[in-house]
C-alpha cells in the first residue's frame, strides 16, 4: 500500500523536536513492504499538503499528534482547531483511509475521532498496530476488533480495543534518513532516543501510564546504544532520553550507563530524572558515558505540596539529588507546578526558600497543573465535585482557590529579579539572540545552563 504519515506537530519553542514515533511507525511499515512518504508540518509549506496528497495517491493517511496544547495556564493555546479542516482537505485530493495517532490523540481518542471524522485512530504504541491495520485493509485478512489500541467505526459507533502492550519494548531499526534529520539539525533541533515504556509512579496530573500503561518495559541496552550510534553517524552530538524517568530503578539507569562506556559511543545526552536516592559517584559514572543535562520534575519545594501531587520523594531528598548532581559537575534544573491542589502563600514562600538552600541548578516554574481525563488528580476532583468540564479538550487548568495565575506569576518576576537561575516564563528577546549565536558555534543541547547568565545580562 501506498502510505503517507503527517506530522501535525510544528512547535519551535524552545527548539524543534524530532517525531521519533512517527520515524519508528514509518520503519515498522517500510519493514512490511509499503511505500511509505512523511509530510511534515514543521518542515514544509502546510498549504503544498493538498498537492502532495494528489501526487502521492496515498491508500492510507496517517495523522501523529504529540502535543494537545502548550499547557501554559497564562498563555493557552490548543493544537486541535483545524484539524477537521485537515481531514477534509485529504478527503477532498484522494479516497484514501484516514487514521490518527500519536501522544497527544492516545490522551482524547475518542473525542479527537468524532471531531475530525477519521476513519480509524490508533491509541498507545503504532509499531505493531498501524502495520497489523495496513494488512486488514489492504484486504489480507483479520478484523480490526483484533487490533491492541485500535479505534474503529462499526454500526456507527465507535470501537476502542484496549491495548496491550508488549512485553518488551521492543522498536523496529531505527533508520531515519540523513535529509530529514539535517532538516531539523539546521534548526536547532533536539534528537531523542527511548530506553523504556511504561511508568510505575503515581504522580496525580501525569498522562505516561495513560499513554504508555504503568507496567516498566525495557529496550535491551544493546539496541539502545546501537541508536544513539546511528544518531552520532548523521551528524548528531546531543541526544536526549525521553522516558517518563530514567530511573525508575537505579540499576536500569547505571546499566544504560555501562553499555554506553562499553561500546566506546561518543554522544552527550540528557535526561529526565526523579529526584530520588541519587548520589554522585553514579553521576560521576553517566557523566563518563556522556550525560550532561538532568531535568528533575520536582513539581515543588514543599513537603505538603509534593505529597498532593502523588511524589515518591521529599525536599530532602530534591536537596540530595542537588548537590549530587552540582558535585559530578552535571547541569541540571528542576521543573515546578506552583498553584496545585493544597497550595498557599506558605507552601509557595517554602519553594521559594528552600530554592536558595540549593546549590546551582534553574528552575522552571509554571502556574497551574493541566488537567487530564483518567489521570488520579481528574478522579480527584470529580469526586470532590469541582467543575470540572465535560471536555477537557481545550485547556483546562487548575488553580488551587485563594490563588490566581496573576499572582503567582508576579511572584515568579520577583524571585527572578532576585536570583537569575528562576527562568521567567516571557524569556526577553535578546535570549532568542543569544541562542542562535550559541548553534552557530555547534553548541547542540537544550542550552538551559546559560539562562542565568542571560538573565543577568537581560536585566544589566
Amino acid at each position: 500500500m501506498r502510505i503517507l504519515l503527517v506530522n501535525l506537530n510544528t512547535v519551535a519553542d524552545p527548539f524543534p523536536v524530532f517525531p521519533l514515533g512517527l520515524a519508528y511507525v514509518r520503519e515498522a511499515l517500510e519493514a512490511e513492504g509499503h511505500a511509505v512518504d512523511v509530510f511534515d508540518d514543521l518542515l514544509e509549506d502546510v498549504d503544498a499538503f493538498p498537492g502532495r496528497v494528489r501526487d502521492f495517491v496515498p491508500d492510507v493517511i496517517g495523522f501523529s499528534l504529540r502535543n494537545i496544547d502548550n499547557v501554559r495556564a497564562d498563555d493557552a493555546v490548543s493544537y486541535i482547531e483545524g484539524l477537521r479542516a485537515r481531514v477534509l482537505t485529504a478527503r477532498a485530493a484522494v479516497p484514501a483511509k484516514i487514521v490518527f495517532g500519536g501522544a497527544g490523540f492516545s490522551i482524547f481518542p475518542e473525542e479527537i475521532l468524532r471531531l475530525t471524522g477519521a476513519d480509524y485512530g490508533i491509541s498507545g504504541e503504532g509499531e505493531a498496530a498501524f502495520p497489523a491495520l495496513a494488512r486488514i485493509l489492504a484486504g489480507d485478512g483479520g478484523d480490526p476488533a483484533d487490533v491492541p489500541g485500535l479505534l474503529h467505526r462499526r454500526d456507527g459507533r465507535i470501537h476502542r480495543v484496549p491495548p496491550q502492550p508488549a512485553v518488551r519494548h521492543a522498536c523496529p531499526p531505527f533508520n531515519p534518513g540523513p535529509a530529514w534529520v539535517e532538516a531539523y539539525r539546521e534548526r536547532g533541533a533536539i534528537f531523542n532516543v527511548q530506553t523504556q515504556r511504561g511508568c510505575p509512579l503515581h504522580c496525580s496530573y501525569c498522562t505516561y501510564p495513560l499513554i504508555e500503561g504503568s507496567r516498566r518495559r525495557l529496550r535491551d541496552y544493546g539496541r539502545v546504544v546501537e541508536e544513539m550510534r546511528r544518531w552520532r553517524e548523521l551528524g548528531v552530538r546531543y541526544v536526549f532520553v525521553v522516558d517518563s524517568v530514567l530511573n525508575t530503578t537505579a540499576e536500569h539507569m547505571r546499566g544504560l550507563g555501562e553499555a554506553i562506556l562499553a561500546a566506546g559511543v561518543e554522544i552527550q545526552w540528557g535526561c529526565f530524572l526523579r529526584p530520588h536516592r541519587i548520589n554522585a559517584d553514579d553521576l560521576r559514572r553517566l557523566r563518563e558515558a556522556g550525560l550532561r543535562h538532568i531535568e528533575f520534575g520536582s513539581d515543588s519545594f514543599s513537603d505538603t505540596m509534593l505529597k498532593a501531587y502523588g511524589k515518591s520523594f521529599t525536599f530532602s531528598m530534591i536537596a540530595d539529588a542537588s548537590a549530587a548532581a552540582e558535585a559530578a559537575g552535571v547541569h541540571y534544573c528542576h521543573f515546578l507546578i506552583p498553584g496545585g491542589p493544597g497550595e498557599t502563600r506558605k507552601t509557595l514562600d517554602e519553594t521559594f526558600e528552600r530554592a536558595e538552600s540549593l546549590p546551582g541548578g534553574v528552575f522552571f516554574a509554571f502556574p497551574g497543573v493541566r488537567v487530564y481525563p483518567g489521570t488520579p488528580l481528574w478522579h480527584q476532583l470529580r469526586a470532590h465535585g469541582t467543575g470540572l468540564p465535560d471536555n477537557l479538550l481545550a485547556p483546562w487548568f487548575y488553580i488551587e482557590e485563594g490563588l490566581t495565575v496573576e499572582e503567582i506569576n508576579g511572584l515568579l518576576r520577583q524571585q527572578s529579579r532576585r536570583d537569575p537561575r528562576w527562568v521567567p516564563s516571557e524569556l526577553p528577546a535578546q535570549f532568542g539572540a543569544l541562542a542562535a549565536r550559541f548553534r552557530k558555534r555547534g553548541i547542540e543541547g537544550p542550552l538551559w545552563e546559560y539562562f542565568p547568565l542571560m538573565n543577568r545580562f537581560a536585566g544589566s
